[in-house]
């Protein structure tokens, strides 16, 4: 299996496709009031705590995923990229959101207001498929991302968050990837320091792994790279 169906398969969410496929009659109650807001990079869609008033997707910028801790750190457990959806979980269980969404940068997220969303969700056993098999596969991407942080050594998951964040940020039209994270992000998805995670971007740069531009980081050796993470 090539490095980027890895990633894809083991660690990323793949819940863009959580529509196809639908009747119109489907996609017409979840199209009917649905709306787009820009947000700026640092507002939040929504917060911990809070009670779920719909579900979301990104239609253009990144948005983490992350937990609050007692000290008032943040553990970012997942960067959602465009057409991701997110929220949802908290609509299904009936539960105040259990995490925090936070756009990275710039970005255009889509809101489906609940009553559409649950209307759909009871009328069509299709949707009801999609979602179980997504929050199934959702788990796996969980322990995976447990894995990680209880066997693998800062130097790895260093890089294997690069690589993950990589797949994140590709575009067609680019040469090479920019990954735009700031370093206390990227310290919080490795479960680190940040003190540690600038040590160890240094470290890759000094081995000539990666380049940076400000809060810019490039890729400029993807095999060695995947062998400091260990994927394979």
């Amino acid at each position: 299996m090539k490095v980027k169906e890895l990633l894809n398969k083991e660690y990323s969410f793949n819940n863009q496709d959580l529509f196809i496929g639908l009747p119109d009659s489907i996609c017409e109650i979840l199209k009917s009031n649905i709306s787009t807001k820009s947000y700026r990079a640092g507002d939040y869609i929504f917060k911990e705590g809070e009670r779920p008033r719909g579900i979301y997707r990104v239609k253009n910028g990144k948005v983490k995923k992350f937990t609050g801790t007692k000290f008032g750190n943040e553990h970012i457990f997942y960067m959602c990229a465009e057409s991701e959806f997110l929220g949802y979980h908290a609509v299904l269980s009936q539960e105040l959101y259990a995490d925090s969404a936070i756009a990275i940068m710039d970005s255009e997220i889509e809101f489906i207001p609940i009553s559409n969303f649950t209307t759909a969700v009871n009328e069509s056993h299709q949707l009801s498929q999609h979602l179980l098999k997504n929050l199934s596969h959702e788990f796996r991407v969980y322990i995976n991302a447990t894995k990680i942080l209880a066997k693998y050594t800062v130097r790895e998951r260093t890089a294997l968050n690069l690589l993950i964040l990589e797949t994140k940020f590709s575009t067609a039209s680019q040469d090479r990837t920019e990954i735009i994270v700031n370093r206390e992000d990227l310290a919080s998805m490795v479960g680190t320091a940040k003190e540690s995670v600038v040590r160890m971007l240094k470290d890759f740069k000094d081995e000539n792994l990666i380049t940076t531009k400000r809060r810019s980081i490039f890729i400029e050796d993807y095999n060695s790279i995947v062998k400091v993470a260990n994927v394979l």
